[in-house]
């Protein structure tokens, strides 16, 4: 039986790549689980693959679930769908997205079909991994952010470092900056100073 060779790469880190290889006759959803099982991603999201054209441009979908409710226009399952019914060009180009709030996407290229499978090899099977995967859920590196604990343990670390924790302002330091000049009647007013009319 052949093989389909798939290069796997991510939109926005293309020199990190994986190449695949699986059986025409396996489904979109051991793809799916190859794909994560690469980059080291769990599974508990949802994803999509789009058959696309040389422009990559999206066509048929085929979902993890289908989401829809519309009985009449159901979207085809990976469970159920076998690479061998949609992959229809020599260099097929899929798109696949994983986690539609993360929106990781990934460019899938049939790069070169072998004639016979190897009887050793269980498929699909990853053959070649080029460049360090990003972390699934690396909040700081796409967002800037910190989750309760890292902020917890930076406002730990600065207030042991923190001699003294700025308060109010005392009558000394204000009488420094002249904020609290005494009247002819010894009570404070900074009204005065800026001419305020009795």
């Amino acid at each position: 039986m052949p093989v389909f060779k798939f290069k796997v790469s991510f939109e926005d880190f293309e020199d990190t790549y994986r190449v695949i290889e699986i059986k025409p006759t396996q489904t979109f959803l051991e793809f799916h689980k190859a794909i994560l099982n690469s980059i080291k991603f769990d599974d508990k999201q949802l994803a999509s693959f789009y058959m696309s054209n040389d422009s990559w441009k999206k066509g048929q979908e085929i979902t993890l679930e289908d989401m829809t409710e519309n009985p009449d226009s159901p979207i085809p399952i990976m469970a159920k769908s076998k690479l061998s019914q949609f992959v229809v060009d020599p260099h097929q180009k899929i798109l696949y997205v994983y986690d539609f709030i993360e929106c990781w996407a990934m460019n899938i290229e049939l790069t070169s079909i072998l004639k016979e499978e190897d009887p050793k090899v269980k498929y699909p099977v990853c053959i070649k991994s080029v460049g360090m995967a990003p972390k699934q859920y690396d909040k700081v590196q796409k967002f800037g952010m910190v989750d309760d604990n890292e902020f917890d343990e930076i406002t730990k670390n600065y207030l042991n470092h923190s001699e003294e924790i700025p308060g109010d302002i005392s009558d000394d330091d204000g009488d420094g900056f002249g904020l609290f000049d005494a009247g002819e009647d010894g009570e404070e007013s900074a009204a005065n100073e800026f001419g305020a009319e009795d």
